[in-house]
């Protein structure tokens, strides 16, 4: 009864929507592979969220395409009216929460410590690394920020997880955070580098103009018909963290 009563309601609160139309989808510049992958000469770019956010526009009906912009520029491009659905977002993150809506957690991964595979883990119950290598605005929870507010740790912002990755590997650094799906894509078969502790989740979801064609009711309604790892390509799957399948 519950599977009938979803679709009714999805069929009646879903605009049917005329042939060509189109959300324009609009996402961070700063998202790093594989959650946002942008090839030369590719006219759009893929990755992970790109995935998931076009699944949402053909569960509300629509065709999408994809924008990217700097992040600096997202809410200002939202709030000028040119795209329809902001993607890998949350109320925490958007500086005016009060003009969207937002959908239903699309993926959550745990943001991860990442250091040489000999270094010492970060736990509950350890200290926070004396410096740790960190993306510029990132929130990583309540105890990192209280290490760094402390002054017992230090952060040192970079522009991207990719740039995190790379401190850590080329030896510059000795610590750093980034979301545990960017790991396993970056780090592939590397054994030189493993997973020390746990900081904070990072989401992906969905958030549209109160004052666009979308309601609320009918976007947590498409946002919770995503289902991974159905939903991406397989060329994504890999890093998901699904049992028994490894990158």
């Amino acid at each position: 009864m519950a599977c009938v009563w979803l679709l009714t309601a999805f069929s009646v609160l879903v605009p049917a929507a005329a042939a060509g139309d189109v959300l324009r989808l609009l996402m961070s510049e700063s998202l790093p592979p594989p959650y946002l992958i942008q090839l030369e000469g590719e006219a759009e770019p893929t990755g992970l969220t790109v995935d998931l956010c076009r699944k949402v526009a053909a569960r509300l009906g629509y065709g999408a395409s994809v924008r990217v912009a700097p992040p600096k520029r997202v809410p200002e491009l939202m709030r000028a009216g040119e795209a329809d659905m902001l993607c890998h977002v949350s109320p925490n993150w958007y500086p005016y929460p009060e003009e969207m809506w937002f959908g239903r957690r699309l993926y959550s991964a745990d943001n991860v410590f990442i250091a040489a595979r000999d270094a010492e883990p970060v736990c509950e119950e350890c200290a926070i690394p004396r410096e740790v290598a960190t993306v510029i605005g990132s929130d990583y929870g309540e105890r990192v920020d209280m290490a760094f507010a402390s002054g017992r740790s230090a952060r040192r912002d970079v522009r991207s997880e990719e740039n995190v990755f790379r401190l850590i590997q080329y030896g510059r650094m000795a610590y750093g955070i980034v979301p545990e799906y960017t790991f396993h894509y970056f780090a592939g078969h590397n054994q030189d580098m493993a997973i020390k502790g746990h900081a904070y989740r990072f989401n992906i979801t969905v958030g549209v103009p109160r004052s666009g064609p979308i309601g609320e009711a009918e976007l947590l309604i498409a946002t919770a018909s995503i289902r991974l790892p159905q939903d991406v390509d397989p060329a994504f799957r890999p890093y998901l963290g699904l049992p028994g399948i490894e990158p």
